[in-house]
């Protein structure tokens, strides 16, 4: 496929994804696409050749005459999804950003859409590739993916006829991938945390986007996210556990989800029994930007003594966060990573776990301790906690540890109310390397079970 090629800096993710204007009032008519008259017009590509023809970072221009053909999987019916539809055929699907309103009158879910691609541009929104009308250069240092202008609606999409919608692809935790980008998928065994049951899906006061946290029952999370502006976006989410189906993407290492309507949420299990322990926290760091300090929502990576931060780093394809005193010349170091509160009100058997690993053990040390005093905003030095009896990698003097260790299953059940927990590292990397203490800890799959 001869394509012009623009290579394109993404931008910064500022706000909610999909905004919509406060007045819906003046809506401008465009030229409708023939709905379900049938066409002689045949698709000659599919949507996955047009994921492997896309060079990352570029914006194409199509000048061959491609045409693609796939179900409306989502549209803006509920608000929800804000001047875009999306396209599944059997082998990938796309994003189409369309500059109209009330799509979902002539682009209802279950239409089988052709789209004429000439002339139109494939590039990258928000992270996700996407098709747009044209580019937006106004600005030096970025170009804009623009959508399809609402008078090029009936030159380019083309309504066939309806058909059933396509069944959701039931994927795992660990199945989940950029190949089902746009894709319509199901997630089973799986349930909003704790923090985030009997909230408003979204924020329609200020009508503005919210993140809640999907976590899997045996371990993982995906962030579901709603608009403000959506029409469910002040019913509250449910406690059960369940499944979820929704269009599948990914911001930046974020796994999200969203859904067309509540009817999309089945939630109505008891929370994750028959799945072993019920799950309340898990967080494994695949979700973090690699290579960088550590920063995770309601997270605080603080230095008590010292510039000390905890990063996130990979080893044999799995991220984790590490933290180590070497090369710091500092004499007196220590270091936080508190964990986002735990309610324990109602809940019973309470265990932490986590993995560690240790390189180059000099001395330094690693607690893991609980507080039920920390407001999770100040310094955490300042509260009363406890150390946690756990068993953590030590000894590998000469590099890297053999293996991960299992620090036990640590019993909060003793615990009642809001906590916290964190991880404090002690070292030092001044004086002459008899003295130093800056062994390197890795951390991995923190998780707080109840029974």
């Amino acid at each position: 496929m001869e394509i012009m090629k623009l290579i394109v800096i993404s931008k910064f993710f500022i706000g909610c994804f999909f905004l919509q204007f406060l007045l819906q009032g003046c809506i401008k008519q465009f030229d409708l696409p023939p709905a379900y008259e049938g066409t002689s017009v045949q698709a000659n590509t599919s949507i996955r050749s047009l994921y492997d023809s896309h060079i990352a970072g570029n914006a194409e221009k199509f000048v061959d005459g491609e045409i693609i053909t796939g179900i409306i999987t989502a549209n803006d019916e509920n608000d929800n999804f804000y001047k875009t539809i999306v396209l599944q055929d059997s082998t990938a699907a796309i994003t189409i950003r369309l500059d109209g309103f009330g799509l979902s009158a002539h682009f209802p879910l279950g239409m089988r859409l052709m789209v004429k691609l000439n002339g139109l541009w494939m590039g990258e929104y928000g992270g996700m590739l996407q098709i747009g009308g044209s580019i937006d250069r106004s600005d030096p240092m970025f170009t804009e993916l623009l959508p399809v202008a609402a008078p090029l609606f009936s030159k380019h999409l083309l309504g066939v006829q309806m058909e059933a919608m396509p069944n959701p692809i039931d994927v795992t935790y660990h199945q989940l991938n950029d190949s089902l980008h746009s894709r319509l998928v199901r997630l089973s065994n799986i349930e909003f945390a704790i923090a985030d049951t009997a909230k408003s899906y979204g924020d329609p006061i200020n009508k503005l986007t919210i993140s809640h946290s999907l976590k899997f029952c045996t371990g993982g999370t995906v962030y579901l996210r709603t608009s403000g502006f959506s029409s469910f976006a002040a019913i509250t989410t449910p406690s059960g556990s369940g499944a979820i189906v929704g269009i599948y993407s990914e911001f930046g290492s974020q796994r999200q989800l969203m859904i067309r309507d509540t009817n999309d949420v089945q939630l109505k299990q008891n929370r994750c029994l028959g799945i072993g322990p019920s799950v309340l926290f898990f967080e494994d760091f695949e979700q973090a930007i690699p290579n960088s300090i550590l920063k995770l929502p309601n997270w605080n990576n603080l230095a008590e003594s010292g510039k000390l931060f905890y990063q996130v780093q990979s080893h044999q394809n799995n991220q984790f966060a590490s933290i180590s005193a070497l090369g710091t010349n500092e004499s007196a170091l220590i270091s936080w990573l508190v964990l986002p509160s735990i309610q324990l009100n109602q809940t019973v058997g309470e265990q932490l776990s986590f993995l560690s690993r240790d390189a180059f053990d000099n001395g330094a040390s690693l607690q893991v301790l609980v507080s039920s005093n920390y407001d999770g905003k100040g310094q955490p030095w300042k509260a009363r906690w406890t150390n946690l009896r756990a068993n953590f990698s030590k000894g590998a003097s000469g590099g890297l540890g053999p293996s991960w260790v299992k620090s036990g299953n640590i019993s909060l059940s003793n615990l009642n109310g809001l906590i916290h927990i964190a991880f404090r590292y002690t070292g030092s990397d001044l004086g002459v390397p008899a003295v130093k203490k800056n062994t390197q800890f890795w951390v991995d799959d923190v998780k707080i079970t109840s029974q």
